[in-house]
């Protein structure tokens, strides 16, 4: 008869149970770290108007098919590419608030750096350097990660590659890209580069002659068709291809203008830059060029535009760990059990819970410390002194704010730069600038009142502060208010 066993051992046999491995804690740095670092600031310039399209959506069950949001240009067609983005901001804002935006920001980044993780580990490589490959991306990636759609795209994005990465191993599983697709044409423009990823990773299948390549290409093929299930149809390529070569777009928009060394923020991509072309330098055997045509693909867009840094981040570390990572006993290695994701996956939650909750204001709709770009008490100021239907000439920075916390009183401009004729963007600018006729601007658009940034329109401050059709009703760190006598 066999003795039952002894408590001291069953308390053994629970904790090594529960314990995680070494390989396991590296699988799960991957997307917790940076979800951890994600959750600690929120924008609004790209975000708080693209809550208040979702919400308008939400209530007239219908797509928003023109400009409704500011006055300047109303009426005027616009393709709302990213519809499905919107919906889903507004569904996480309404029962949640900024809590709710901030917990999906970080479930976003964390599910976006699992999938590069998991793609390095179909490159081939072990579970240290996959992880420290994912964290490096994330280094030079983290600028472009706030929440908007752009961030759902890099989900998709990443997932992308995973399937991709794993292709020789489970063929079939690559067929979830044209559905990934067809779900990223209505969430971000950059449903581009799902294509391109699939047309460079049949390049290196037909360069290595893999029994892959014919099931790569069809795949590519299937995902290209996949773009046009959408409401707008063929257009969607149309509006990514205007946004991504609009001049006045890439004047305006530091994000859409190239990297420089000047910025800070930039300073990871050059870095990134010259560890790649040292690991490629230091290699005895040469890269196979199929590999070195897609990181040459990437350093193009990212030197084209700021913006674009975020894909490089993200492609760089499965490329690297298929260049020089591979290992043979990468089908050995444990990977993290569903129990233990469970609970790292909770833990994290209520961290980001817990930082989400410290820096809320006062209501769940109210915008906490962590929330970037709010003018709190230039937003309070104007709820005071306007009526509804009262106009505002703003600051571009502040529009999808004040289109978000203001929905009576229209703004003059957003983010939205191309959706307005270049006409609005020459009268922002004139009076921005403070130029000879400003006031006339101001009186042909009915505006009310002007909410002027100090960082923005410093020209047009001290002009208005000393024009008699002008008063100030209100100044501080932000700006100022005026209000039409």
């Amino acid at each position: 008869m066999r003795r039952p066993p002894e408590p001291e051992a069953q308390t053994a046999d629970i904790s090594l149970k529960w314990a995680m491995s070494l390989e396991q804690v590296w699988a799960c740095m991957a997307p917790i770290l940076p979800a951890i670092v994600a959750v600690v600031l929120i924008g609004t310039i790209d975000l708080a108007y693209q809550v208040r399209a979702g919400d308008i959506m939400l209530r007239t069950h219908s797509l928003i098919r023109t400009n409704a949001l500011s006055f300047a240009g109303p009426g005027l067609p616009w393709l709302d590419q990213q519809w499905l983005a919107q919906l889903l901001f507004a569904a996480a804002y309404r029962p949640l608030g900024w809590l709710g935006l901030t917990l999906l920001q970080g479930g976003l980044v964390a599910a976006t750096f699992a999938f590069v993780y998991l793609a390095c580990r179909e490159a081939g490589t072990d579970p240290m350097r996959a992880s420290l490959l994912s964290l490096a991306g994330f280094a030079v990636a983290a600028t472009g990660l706030t929440l908007r759609p752009q961030l759902l795209g890099a989900v998709l994005f990443a997932a992308t590659l995973w399937l991709l990465a794993g292709r020789r191993r489970h063929l079939r599983r690559l067929w979830l890209v044209p559905p990934l697709v067809a779900l990223w044409a209505s969430l971000h423009g950059s449903f581009i580069l799902g294509v391109l990823l699939g047309g460079l990773a049949w390049l290196e299948d037909r360069w290595s002659r893999s029994p892959s390549e014919r099931t790569t290409l069809q795949v590519t093929a299937a995902s290209a068709l996949a773009t046009l299930v959408n409401p707008f149809g063929y257009h969607v390529w149309t509006y990514a291809v205007g946004i991504s070569t609009n001049r006045l777009i890439a004047r305006l928009v530091s994000e859409w203008q190239p990297p420089s060394i000047r910025r800070w923020d930039d300073a990871m991509f050059f870095v990134s830059l010259g560890v790649v072309a040292v690991v490629l330098a230091r290699r005895r055997e040469s890269t196979r060029w199929p590999q070195l045509i897609a990181l040459l693909v990437f350093l193009f867009l990212a030197l084209e535009a700021t913006r674009s840094v975020l894909w490089w981040g993200l492609v760089v570390p499965p490329t690297l760990a298929a260049i020089v990572g591979a290992r043979p006993e990468r089908a050995a290695r444990p990977a993290p059990s569903l129990l233990h994701t469970a609970i790292v996956a909770c833990v994290a939650a209520v961290f980001f819970a817990f930082v989400a909750l410290t820096s809320s204001g006062d209501s769940i709709k109210a915008p906490g410390r962590n929330v970037a770009n709010v003018p709190a008490g230039i937003t309070s100021e104007l709820q005071k002194v306007l009526r509804p239907g009262d106009r505002v000439f703003n600051a571009q920075i502040w529009g999808s704010w004040f289109e978000l916390a203001l929905p009576r009183n229209p703004v003059f401009v957003d983010s939205r730069i191309e959706v307005f004729p270049a006409s609005v963007v020459s009268d922002y600018l004139a009076v921005s600038a403070g130029r000879q006729g400003w006031q006339r601007i101001l009186q042909r658009w009915r505006v009310r009142a002007v909410a002027a940034a100090r960082s923005q329109q410093a020209e047009l401050i001290p002009l208005i502060s000393h024009d008699r059709g002008w008063r100030l009703v209100y100044q501080d760190k932000d700006g100022l208010v005026f209000v039409r006598r």
